[in-house]
């Protein structure tokens, strides 16, 4: 049954991204504002790659980067528009990589608690971990989104309370589905051994 339900969301991102990507062709904000916070040199991990413009970023930057989603479609568009990123069709969150592989990972608009901790194994000691995606707030909640889309306030740093937090930022807010719906924006750094 999940496997179903997970192919029908492929399905409709897919012909989202066959009919336009309008909206999702930039990096976003809080990438290229903190840039600066990303390494020169290794590996990057872009979860929910998308079209891949983050992934670019990060590729520009000197990292070398995989991106996984789980639309085909866009991932073809994101390898023929930057070759030089490497693209995986993965069911989310089911992606397996050995322990302390990547040295960044960005998560931005994409949600599955069952990857929290997968990055705990696979980002490196003293890796990145870059996060934004929508948060829950009772008096400004969308109707029409489902609420296990919706972090918790304080949930990543209860998750992740001995890492290093360089930015984590529940105070803003940006237009989803047609309204204002708060927002969580994490850079955290995992603990050296």
């Amino acid at each position: 049954m999940e496997t179903n339900k997970s192919a029908n969301t492929a399905e409709i991102w897919n012909q989202r991204y066959q009919n336009s990507g309008r909206n999702l062709s930039l990096p976003r904000d809080f990438l290229i504002e903190n840039q600066d916070l990303l390494p020169n040199s290794g590996l990057a991990l872009d979860v929910a790659m998308g079209l891949g413009h983050n992934a670019n970023l990060m590729s520009e930057h000197g990292l070398k980067v995989i991106g996984v989603d789980f639309s085909y479609v866009a991932l073809r568009k994101a390898k023929i528009v930057f070759p030089q990123l490497q693209v995986l069709l993965s069911n989310l969150p089911a992606i397996h990589f050995s322990e302390e592989s990547f040295d960044v990972i960005v998560n931005f608009w994409f949600l599955d608690r069952l990857l929290f901790p997968v990055f705990r194994s696979i980002l490196k000691s003293g890796g990145i971990l870059i996060l934004e995606t929508m948060r829950s707030e009772p008096e400004n909640e969308i109707l029409n989104i489902n609420p296990r889309y919706l972090l918790q306030p304080g949930e990543l740093r209860e998750y992740f309370s001995e890492w290093d937090f360089l930015i984590h930022d529940e105070t803003r807010s940006t237009i989803a589905h047609g309204s204002n719906q708060p927002i969580t924006r994490l850079i955290a750094r995992k603990p050296r051994r």
